[in-house]
């Protein structure tokens, strides 16, 4: 015992540099991402403010135990109310954005994917200003993003998800879909992975028993399936239908007919949320909230190709860099880092207010200060430090070509990449066709495309096994040099096992990480 111990803390000794010389550049992207959030929050304290939606959430936190069911986002309020301070929730955000990074980083190493292009699959959720300035707001993105994440990496870590896995994966991507529609991509997009890539009915049933007990908890609190959905009223899908019906030409019964716009169709605002929030929308003259949904309803019917062809062209607007009208501008400012987000009276649209100190549901006041070197600094910053929209369109396109690209086995690293870029690529296209164009609608992407495009260079570069069988190590470009402390023949990883017996090891692939051969 007495000798054990100092060889076991040189043996620690020496593995924790190895650990630092191995995952180098990934510690530097990791260390400079908490460098900038912690400048964040000395820039902007307590909170970043949207007005509408920050104030909603924190007035529902208030009605505890009256609460709505669904509404995620204040329950997560609530829970740190005796903080005093809106503070503790954007730490809890950007923790969450680190651990985002860092998640993505583990399971594509875990998935055989080398250190460095794991590291820059990690570093947009890690660096990106948008995604910093969005975990600075008192705002849904963040706790969407994270359940979805959580979801997809429960279901993917492993070759055969256990069901405490999958049940917890249900859970989980309900939450998202409670937080916000759109994930109802991703609730789709996980089922058929389970289904594809079928390892029995187990994992499947879990996951989808976890979804009801979600929901159920929710309609018991609610009352009806519309409200426990989240599926009451048709605001934003008639705010981006309202854009585009020509109603000269659609047969309309008088009491929806009073819900066309007046302008022109050349002339209508840019942005389909004028339609939503305006007082001079006709939405006010709405007779009841289900001619909203009926309105749309009729556009989508009759006017189908203009419909797909404004959602293809807002979509692409994701991945190319397109002008902003003047109100998409100024929407577009918001999730950028300012040099000061407080003097919002000048510029009522257009600039963003800071939370009041306590938990009240008012921003604080306006008021013209002088910027301080950390927004100075983030504003910068936030010019230079954001995913371009054409590596975007990269990201999608290595990571489909890459998970179709002939290769005998991989097979799995090919589901697991269209299904991150299922996800991603799901979340900009169903917020564009429900609602409208907006970076901070398509930010959550960035959590998996970037994954899926790591997955798909993976295949790409990997080398084709005609015969089935692992190729040999000294042809595996990512396989890390044996040491002292390692064995000779390493255990295979998921990318390089199918899961057989291996007859010259001895071992047994299970998953991500293999186990020596019991009995």
């Amino acid at each position: 015992m007495l000798v054990g111990r100092p060889a076991a803390r040189r043996a620690g000794a020496r593995s924790l540099p190895a650990l630092l010389r191995r995952h180098v550049g990934f510690f530097v992207v990791l260390a400079a991402g908490l460098a900038l959030r912690i400048t964040m929050m000395a820039a902007y304290p307590p909170a970043l403010w949207f007005q509408g939606d920050s104030g909603t959430y924190l007035r529902l936190s208030a009605q505890w135990p009256d609460m709505p069911a669904r509404w995620t986002y204040p329950w997560l309020l609530r829970g740190f109310e005796w903080t005093g301070t809106v503070a503790s929730v954007v730490a809890l955000q950007h923790l969450a954005g680190l651990a985002l990074g860092v998640a993505a980083y583990l399971l594509l190493r875990r998935l055989g994917v080398g250190p460095w292009p794991a590291t820059l699959a990690a570093t947009p959720i890690l660096l990106d200003a948008t995604q910093l300035t969005l975990e600075q707001y008192l705002l849904t993105e963040t706790l969407f993003t994270t359940a979805l994440a959580l979801a997809a990496l429960l279901l993917v870590r492993r070759e055969r998800p256990g069901t405490l896995a999958a049940l917890g994966a249900g859970v989980a991507v309900a939450l998202g879909m409670a937080t916000r529609p759109t994930g109802v991509v991703a609730l789709g997009a996980l089922l058929l992975f389970l289904l594809v890539s079928w390892r029995g009915w187990r994992a499947p049933a879990a996951y989808l028993l976890g979804v009801v007990v979600f929901f159920g908890a929710a309609f018991a609190g609610i009352g009806t399936v519309k409200g426990a959905l989240g599926m009451e009223g048709g605001k934003f899908l008639y705010g981006r239908t309202a854009q585009i019906a020509d109603c000269d030409r659609l047969e309309l019964r008088p009491g929806l007919r009073k819900l066309c716009p007046t302008q022109p169709l050349d002339q209508r605002p840019a942005r389909p949320d004028w339609f939503i929030w305006n007082r001079d929308s006709p939405i006010r003259d709405a007779e009841r909230p289900e001619d909203l949904d009926e309105f749309a309803r009729e556009v989508l019917r009759q006017q189908p190709g203009d419909y797909l062809a404004a959602v293809a062209s807002d979509t692409a607007r994701y991945f190319w860099p397109s002008p902003l009208a003047p109100t998409e501008s100024c929407l577009a400012g918001l999730w950028r880092p300012q040099p000061a987000p407080t003097d919002w009276a000048a510029d009522y649209d257009c600039v963003p207010r800071t939370a009041s100190p306590g938990y009240e549901w008012k921003p604080a006041p306006s008021r013209d200060v002088e910027p301080n070197a950390a927004s100075r600094f983030l504003h910068g910053y936030g010019r230079y430090g954001v995913t371009p929209p054409p590596v975007l369109a990269a990201m999608v396109l290595i990571a489909l070509v890459g998970a179709v690209w002939p290769r005998r086995g991989r097979l799995r690293l090919s589901l697991i990449a269209l299904l991150y870029a299922g996800i991603g690529l799901g979340i900009m296209v169903f917020s564009v066709a429900t609602s409208m164009f907006d970076h901070r609608y398509g930010l959550p992407a960035l959590a998996f495309l970037p994954i899926a495009a790591a997955l798909g260079w993976q295949r790409l570069r990997s080398t084709p096994h005609p015969t089935g069988r692992p190729a040999p190590a000294d042809s595996e470009p990512n396989r890390p040099t044996p040491t002292d402390n390692e064995p000779d023949h390493p255990a295979p990883t998921t990318a390089e096992s199918d899961g057989k017996h291996d007859k010259g090891t001895g071992d047994r692939g299970h998953g991500a990480a293999a186990v020596p051969q019991r009995g």
